[in-house]
C-alpha cells in the first residue's frame, strides 16, 4: 500500500511538473494573459514540489502531514541524510504560489516573471531527477518516464 501511495504522489508531481513548464511556454497576446500564464505555471509548480515532498516523506518516514509546512522538521532530516534540499524549494515556490493566488508576499511583485519561473523550473527539475535517483530501483519506470517527458 505504501509504495502505492509513493507512486501516486510522484505521478502528480510528474504531472504537475509538465503541466508547470508546458505553460510556461505559452506565448501571451497581453499583460493580462502574461499574468494568468505565470499564476498557473508557479501554482502548478509549487504542487510538483509538494507533491514529490509528500512522495519522499512518504518514502522515509511511512506518513506526512497533509497540511502546508507540515513536514518541515523530517524535511531537514531528509536534506541531512541525502543532501537534497527540499524544504528550500517548497518555501520557494510555495511563496510564488502564495503571490499568484492571493498576492501574497509583496515583495515578490518585482520576482513574478518569466525569467524566475524560468529559474525555478530548473531548480525543481533538478531537484525531481536528484529525488528520483534515490528510487529509481523501486520506480524505475517513474524515472524513465519523467526522464523521457523531460528531454
Amino acid at each position: 500500500m505504501k509504495k502505492e501511495e509513493i507512486k501516486k504522489e510522484l505521478e502528480l508531481e510528474i504531472r504537475a511538473f509538465l503541466e508547470a513548464k508546458e505553460r510556461s511556454t505559452v506565448d501571451a497576446i497581453d499583460d493580462f494573459e502574461e499574468t494568468r500564464i505565470l499564476e498557473s505555471a508557479f501554482n502548478r509548480l509549487f504542487l510538483a514540489v509538494e507533491h514529490l515532498a509528500n512522495a519522499m516523506i512518504l518514502r522515509e518516514k511511512g506518513n506526512y502531514s497533509k497540511k502546508h509546512f507540515g513536514d518541515f522538521k523530517k524535511l531537514g532530516e531528509f536534506k541531512e541524510k541525502y543532501g537534497i534540499d527540499i524544504a528550500a524549494n517548497y518555501q520557494a515556490t510555495y511563496t510564488f504560489r502564495g503571490y499568484a493566488d492571493y498576492r501574497k508576499f509583496p515583495e515578490i511583485k518585482e520576482k513574478f516573471d518569466r525569467e524566475n519561473l524560468n529559474q525555478q523550473i530548473n531548480k525543481v527539475m533538478d531537484l525531481i531527477n536528484s529525488c528520483l535517483g534515490l528510487c529509481k530501483e523501486e520506480f524505475p519506470e517513474i524515472a524513465n518516464l519523467f526522464k523521457e517527458k523531460t528531454k
